[in-house]
């Protein structure tokens, strides 16, 4: 008995003496934990679990692979980046031009490029991936511009010199290693890089800083679907024979299987007799829940304000309402930003095609049918009120409007050539002039469109505009010498009364033939 204690106790110093010492990574750097005897079952599930792990790849591409696979599979992800390119870019862009033809043929430019649908793919491909790349083809002649084409980013490898892009290169997205790349020329290509500086050649995609939540967030779910899946499919244990009193009962194989069938082929919705020497234990269904849904709301609220969305917009509430309205501001600034990058995008495009076409020195508007979160019409209202005040210019009122004043001013005077005669507010201050003297007739008819020729005044015409008397229009003449006047009766054939023949002549004087 001495001699295999002893035996024992130097087979335990053996094995001590045999574990293994620290490494020179474990002595400089972290030191790696032995994993107990449940992560030594299985090592997946606490592998990733160290000090020094981060779930934000190092290089550039794998950010932006994973940053596109998040877009794709989450959909709280895909809803606040869809909401901030909704809000900037909206459904549709239109082209306006204080030219006609500048005007028509950009708008057939642009539905035969597909304008629209390009903006949005350059804007979602920077927003998620932190860089947006567009190629544009000329036509042979190169008289214009026959296609417009968003870039893989992840495929293409840029170069910059001094602040300057000096060259591109794009690689097969399958095997961005096997052979050589394909060079797009620097004037024909577009890079944008979000939120970066102007010497990073990469920019940061708008989930990056969000990872770290969607992996929780991810791993909420995988526990939520453990626990459903205990809760729904409990292990049974079945226990047959033992020692009741005096009597020891010893199952055999038959005993085992017969009792296996018959509990196997019950019906769940009644009751089963079984042998004394039969229990069931059933397990899984016991213990503590974890409360799954508080953790993932609130996972889901980190999640949003890491892509730069309020969390009044997730929770519905907020500590008040002027950290409330500064959160709303920053919104704001947030969707000028990216409407900025649109607007970009268009002037790379179509300041190119207006020289190519001749139109240089032509301006053109984009106009952006966005969504604002705000209510702006108070804000407008103030615009009005300032500028009815004559605190603002009317070019200052047009800028605040995401209006373009040199266009504006062209449209009046194309509008000011012709007047709609059924619009009261542009025919009744022509009239009024007419009435109180400052303007003729026929200069009236010639705003409206009217042909003097064909309309001319006559008399009652003239009487309905309401002439008086007046002795300064035609200096000494009276209304003997008047064409209206008849002498038979004394009477004035324009306004209609008795008037002697020695009165003064009025406006309506016209000399005798």
């Amino acid at each position: 008995m001495e001699n295999n204690s002893r035996g024992t106790r130097t087979k335990k110093t053996s094995s001590l003496a045999a574990m293994p010492q620290q490494t020179d990574a474990q002595v400089q750097g972290a030191v790696v934990v032995p994993m107990a005897t449940a992560a030594a079952l299985d090592p997946s599930a606490f592998a990733p679990i160290n000090a020094c792990h981060s779930s934000i790849p190092a290089s550039w591409e794998e950010r932006a692979k994973r940053a596109w696979d998040y877009y794709i599979e989450e959909p709280l992800v895909k809803n606040c980046v869809n909401s901030w390119r909704t809000f900037a870019v909206g459904d549709e862009i239109r082209i306006t031009s204080d030219d006609d033809s500048v005007k028509t043929e950009s708008n057939e430019l642009a539905d035969r490029l597909g304008v629209s649908e390009f903006v949005k793919d350059m804007i979602l491909q920077l927003l998620v991936k932190g860089d947006a790349v567009g190629f544009k083809r000329y036509a042979k002649d190169g008289k214009d511009i026959e296609e417009v084409t968003c870039v893989n980013p992840v495929s293409v490898k840029v170069k910059y010199a001094h602040g300057q892009l000096i060259e591109v290169e794009q690689f097969p997205e399958d095997c961005p290693a096997a052979g050589d790349g394909l060079k797009l020329p620097v004037e024909q290509t577009l890079h944008l890089k979000w939120d970066a500086p102007s010497f990073s050649p990469r920019g940061n995609s708008l989930i990056l800083p969000a990872f770290d939540s969607i992996e929780l967030l991810r791993d909420y779910r995988r526990a939520e679907k453990a626990i459903a899946k205990r809760w729904t499919t409990p292990f049974r244990l079945l226990k047959v024979g033992g020692s009741f009193g005096q009597k020891m009962v010893m199952p055999d194989q038959k005993m085992l299987e017969q009792t296996r069938d018959m509990v196997n082929k019950m019906d769940m919705k009644s009751g089963l007799v079984v042998p004394f020497y039969v229990t069931v234990e059933t397990h899984g269904t016991e213990g503590q829940v974890l409360n799954v849904e508080d953790k993932v709301k609130d996972v889901k609220e980190d999640i949003v304000v890491a892509l730069g969305l309020a969390r009044s917009l997730v929770s519905g509430d907020g500590p008040n309402f002027a950290t409330a309205s500064v959160s709303m501001q920053k919104m704001l600034i947030m969707i000028r930003e990216i409407k900025h990058v649109a607007k970009t995008i268009l002037d790379w495009i179509f300041g190119d095609w207006l020289e190519l076409s001749g139109h240089t020195g032509k301006s053109i508007q984009f106009l952006f049918n966005d969504l604002d979160p705000t209510d702006a019409i108070d804000f407008k209202k103030l615009l009005i009120e300032l500028y009815d005040r004559k605190l603002i210019s009317r070019s200052s009122l047009q800028l605040k409007m995401d209006l373009d004043p040199d266009i504006e001013v062209a449209n009046r005077q194309s509008e000011g050539k012709s007047v709609d005669l059924l619009d009261e507010k542009q025919v009744k201050p022509i009239v009024d002039m007419v009435v109180a003297g400052i303007m003729s007739i026929e200069t009236a008819q010639e705003m409206l469109g009217l042909d003097p020729a064909k309309n001319a005044s006559v008399p009652k015409a003239e009487a309905a505009l309401g002439g008086i008397l007046s002795s300064a229009n035609h200096g000494d003449e009276i209304c003997d010498s008047c064409a209206y006047f008849g002498s038979e009766n004394n009477k004035c054939g324009v306004m209609q009364v008795e008037i002697s023949f020695d009165s003064a002549a009025c406006r309506f004087f016209k000399h005798t033939r």
